[in-house]
C-alpha cells in the first residue's frame, strides 16, 4: 500500500476509534472509552509520522519518535506530546489494572484529549510539513 493510502487509512481508523470511544462513553463503558481514545491518538500519531517517512514498530517507539520528530522540533506543541503520553497511561491503566476504575469525567477527559490530538495530527498531515 502506498504511503498516502496508509496515511489516509490511519486517519480513518483514528476517526473510527473516536466514534467508538464516544459510543462507549454514552453507554457508560468508561474504561473502554478511554482505551479507544488512546487508539484514536495512536492511529493519528502513526499517520503524522508516516507523512514524514517514519514508521514505529512499538507503542513505546511511536511515542518516542513522535516526541523526537514532531514535538521537539516544534511542529506540534508540547501539550500534544503530553496528551499522547497521558492517553497511553489511561489505556494501560484501563486495560490492565484491575483495581483502577474510570468514571464519566475520566473518560470525557480522555476523549476530549484524543479529539484535540487527532485534529492536531490531521492538520499537520494536511499541511505537508517536511523535515527542513
Amino acid at each position: 500500500m502506498a504511503a498516502d493510502a496508509r496515511i489516509a487509512a490511519h486517519l480513518t481508523k483514528a476517526q473510527e476509534r473516536l466514534d467508538a470511544a464516544t459510543d462507549l462513553l454514552a453507554g457508560g463503558h468508561f474504561e473502554d472509552s478511554a482505551s479507544r481514545a488512546y487508539y484514536a491518538a495512536f492511529h493519528a500519531a502513526t499517520a503524522a509520522l508516516l507523512a514524514r517517512g517514519i514508521e514505529a514498530k512499538t507503542h513505546g517507539g511511536l511515542r518516542a519518535l513522535f516526541a523526537l520528530h514532531l514535538v521537539r522540533p516544534r511542529l506540534l506543541p508540547t501539550e500534544v506530546g503530553r496528551t499522547l503520553e497521558s492517553l497511553y497511561d489511561a489505556r494501560r491503566r484501563s486495560d490492565y489494572e484491575v483495581t483502577t476504575f474510570f468514571d464519566r469525567e475520566d473518560a470525557e477527559a480522555a476523549l476530549a484529549g484524543a479529539r484535540r490530538f487527532v485534529e492536531a495530527c490531521r492538520a499537520l498531515t494536511a499541511s505537508g510539513a517536511q523535515d527542513g
